[in-house]
């Protein structure tokens, strides 16, 4: 061997060192992408092609990049170049293990170049909880845009892939899946968006002059959202347990708080299994608790607060049929960003009820629990509205 050639070796295997440590040093803060870019660049260099030391952590970190094809390639290298027994057989039993447990699939798109965001969903029972990590890891990593075609080590099974049935057979056997233009893109995700029945449960606070003595509410709502052209839609229906003030008397709890209504708005996925849904809708229904200042005469005649030149005879808190137009955005979590999986989130409204009295109509006095008919020439009235609710889904 020259001189020079034995410097080069030598200054290989300190390179070949420097980046596997380096590959350490980065494994244990799970950076793993780092960690393999240093590796990778350790087995091109001539000396790092024959370190097991260099091979062996390659297949580790590619495995936690769910690379479990080349994750399999990189633990038979590591067995062919370490003459230590155990550390063969690691190394065999990894890339055994990986062999007879995973299978290869391919997904193909009609054209070149093409990106799609692909929702993966295992459709078969998978009881090792190593691989149910290993499958949503890999379901979430594809709620973002993926150059196509995509090809990707599986544990061996059936799935859904954009909606498409796939069996993914051990052995690393290749299976590919052809997907057509509809399956791709936001049309396709669009045609995975199934019905959904959503629970909420919060609270919510109307803001105005006519409803200052509303008092903050807890808010019940049942709705079931369906997917139609790309966008979403859905019926909701709007229970409050809300009282209001009544002067010299103290909180009052009245029944008549249901709405029921309209909603449409559209899903965005923003990143792994985050959704923001923004929607505009339209409710019809009850608030009570709505004042009337009232002077008694030939009939009681009422108006709104303030209006009075003289003291009022009498209050009367009237029941208002609202048209309640609301924005809402929500946020929600669905596990490795499935559309049809159960989901949990936050959503926020704001209301702006336009509503109306009865004219003439009947009202309770609280103290006496005398009944009066009352007549008012200003039935109209507004307010505005928030509420911040905890919701649930599931997709039928």
């Amino acid at each position: 061997m020259s001189p020079l050639y034995a410097l080069v070796a030598v200054a290989q295997a300190q390179d070949v060192d420097h980046h596997v440590n380096q590959a350490r040093l980065f494994v244990k803060k799970q950076w793993y992408e780092d960690a393999e870019a240093e590796l990778e660049k350790a087995v091109r260099l001539d000396e790092g092609k024959a370190d097991y030391d260099a091979w062996w952590l390659l297949a580790q970190v590619r495995y936690e990049l769910l690379d479990a094809e080349g994750a399999a390639e990189a633990a038979r290298r590591a067995t062919e170049l370490t003459r230590d027994p155990d550390q063969a057989l690691e190394a065999q039993q990894l890339a055994d293990w990986i062999d007879g447990t995973f299978g290869v699939v391919v997904i193909e798109a009609p054209y070149e170049a093409m990106t799609s965001r692909i929702q993966l969903e295992r459709d078969s029972l998978l009881m090792d909880p190593d691989l149910k990590r290993f499958v949503d890891q890999m379901a979430l990593g594809w709620t973002k845009p993926q150059p196509l075609p995509v090809r990707a080590a599986l544990p061996a099974g059936d799935y859904l892939i954009q909606g498409y049935s796939v069996t993914v057979e051990p052995g690393l056997k290749e299976t590919t899946l052809d997907l057509p233009m509809s399956a791709l893109g936001s049309t396709g995700f669009a045609a995975l968006q199934v019905t959904r029945a959503e629970v909420g449960l919060g609270a919510g606070l109307y803001i105005g002059e006519r409803t200052e003595g509303l008092g903050p509410s807890m808010e019940m709502q049942i709705g079931v959202t369906q997917p139609l052209k790309g966008m979403l839609a859905g019926l909701v229906l709007d229970y409050s347990l809300r009282s209001y003030s009544v002067e010299g008397f103290g909180p009052v709890r009245h029944p008549a708080t249901w709405t029921l209504g309209a909603r449409v708005g559209k899903e965005l996925m923003v990143s792994g299994p985050l959704a923001v849904r923004p929607m505009v809708g339209y409710r019809y229904g009850y608030l009570p608790g709505v004042p009337f200042e009232c002077v008694e005469g030939a009939q009681v005649s009422c108006t709104p607060p303030g209006t009075l030149q003289v003291e009022p005879d009498v209050l009367v808190y009237a029941v208002g049929r609202a048209h309640i137009p609301f924005v809402e955005v929500s946020v929600d979590w669905r596990r490795a960003g499935r559309t049809t999986a159960t989901g949990l989130g936050v959503r926020l409204v704001v209301d702006q009820a336009f509503g109306a009295v009865e004219s003439p109509a009947e009202a309770q006095i609280q103290e006496s629990g005398d009944t009066i008919e009352y007549t008012t020439d200003d039935p109209g009235w507004t307010t505005t509205g928030f509420r911040m609710m905890a919701n649930f889904s599931h997709a039928f």
